[in-house]
């Protein structure tokens, strides 16, 4: 296949992050594109076992630890707590190094796509002066005013077609703009290093707006085109891809066996990231599902605990199993709300009980429950009756089994992957010099 192109896509953050940049960057290749990933070096292995090209740039976590002086649960602690520590103390002061290096993999490419916190990416592509395609993961990058994101610090914010509701949200975006105006002036001074003129962007409210080419890797159902969106905008669905090492996707021997041994389990998890600060999830589950008297799965991440359940035969514990061929086999599932597991969820069919934890996962949580999907439930009040009480209800509840079965149906007919490389296909095409 003649080569169209070598595309570099540039994200950071947690396999929510990544794995949809590895779907994205395979359906490139399928259509005949050199594709290579520029991210932290933690995830090299897996993504050559994807088959992509890796680019190493900003720091790995190793390196994040080393510099804060944290460890891994703390580190995701403080991101949990605050935006000022993941945009003020993480991002922009590495910010300057990871463009230069973006900067230095991306000479010679036809294009560069990044996620929207891959602040360096739309500064490679004006040095090159190649085209770029900013990407949101989930609709709260977004922040539509008639369709404006959960927060816990903005709890009013609601969709609104007008009214009083869309002046509070607009006055609220307001606010927001102007807190985060002060992390103009560091990006500006890297763009003035760059020989880069100064850009009036917010990074949170105008993210994407100055690319060529700007895309919702999400579904549509969670957070359709708002009338509001920027005119380069669309959301073409969710990019899906489920693999621990980039290979081969299976379950576990031990835990293919668990499930054909009996009735479906509920599913307990919190991710990739959010597993890092677990309190007293696992324990509260175990309880919760006791209660019940189902049989479950307790995904505790590399690190977990995996005795929690001492040896009980109604329990699977296993660090980690792929969402597309667990969740379909689960009764419902719980989990801490990212972007990707609830898509996964979604596409499963099965209810789903939402426990945010940090970031979008409190939005995620409650476009859920307004797709009728699910449940949410505070992480203060996870407690194994109260847990109880929201499983019972939901695998009861005739209309959202039902609800859930009919997403579930659209959900798996996107492919997000596919139209996002069909239409940075066709930008690339366009700019190519006559």
């Amino acid at each position: 296949m003649r080569n169209a192109g070598r595309i570099v896509l540039a994200t950071g953050g947690s396999l929510g992050d990544l794995h949809p940049f590895i779907a994205l960057g395979r359906a490139l290749q399928a259509r005949g594109h050199e594709v290579g990933i520029a991210t932290a070096i933690d995830y090299q292995p897996k993504i050559e076992a994807a088959g992509l090209a890796f680019h190493q740039v900003g720091p790995s976590v190793a390196d994040l630890m080393q510099d804060t002086g944290l460890d891994l649960p703390s580190l995701t602690a403080a991101i949990a707590r605050s935006d000022r520590f993941l945009f003020g103390e993480l991002l922009l002061p590495r910010a300057g190094k990871a463009a230069r290096e973006l900067i230095g993999v991306t000479q010679g490419a036809a294009a560069i796509v990044g996620s929207t916190l891959a602040i360096g990416a739309q500064m490679a592509a004006e040095v090159h002066r190649l085209p770029s395609v900013a990407v949101s993961l989930q609709p709260t990058m977004v922040f539509s005013r008639f369709d404006p994101p959960l927060l816990p610090i903005a709890p009013w914010l609601q969709p609104a077609p007008g009214g009083p509701q869309l002046w509070l949200n607009d006055l609220t975006r307001s606010a927001g703009r102007l807190s985060t105006s002060r992390w103009t002036r560091p990006v500006n001074a890297i763009r003035a290093s760059l020989g880069l003129a100064p850009s009036r962007d917010n990074i949170i409210f105008d993210a994407g707006r100055s690319a060529d080419l700007s895309l919702g890797l999400y579904s549509p159902l969670l957070g359709p085109r708002q009338a509001d969106a920027a005119p380069n905008f669309d959301v073409v669905g969710y990019a899906a891809y489920d693999s621990e090492t980039g290979a081969g996707t299976a379950l576990p021997e031990a835990l293919e066996a668990f499930l054909g041994a009996g009735p479906p389990p509920i599913v307990f998890t919190l991710g990739s990231a959010a597993v890092n600060i677990p309190g007293d999830f696992y324990v509260e589950s175990l309880k919760a599902a006791r209660l019940l008297k189902r049989r479950a799965v307790l995904l505790v991440g590399p690190y977990g605990d995996q005795h929690v359940a001492k040896d009980d035969p109604d329990v699977c514990v296993a660090a980690y199993a792929p969402y597309s061929l667990l969740f379909p086999r689960a009764a419902a599932v719980v989990h801490q709300g990212g972007i990707g597991t609830v898509q996964q969820a979604l596409a499963s069919g099965r209810p789903q009980l939402v426990v945010p934890h940090l970031g979008d996962q409190f939005d995620n949580a409650a476009r859920v429950v307004r797709l009728g999907c699910g449940l949410t439930l505070a992480r203060h009040r996870y407690r194994a009756m109260a847990v109880a009480d929201q499983i019972g209800a939901m695998m009861i509840d005739a209309r959202m089994l039902t609800r859930a079965e009919v997403v579930a149906g659209s959900v798996r007919c996107e492919d997000g992957a596919g139209q996002a490389a069909d239409r940075i296909g066709a930008l690339v095409r366009l700019k190519q010099p006559a």
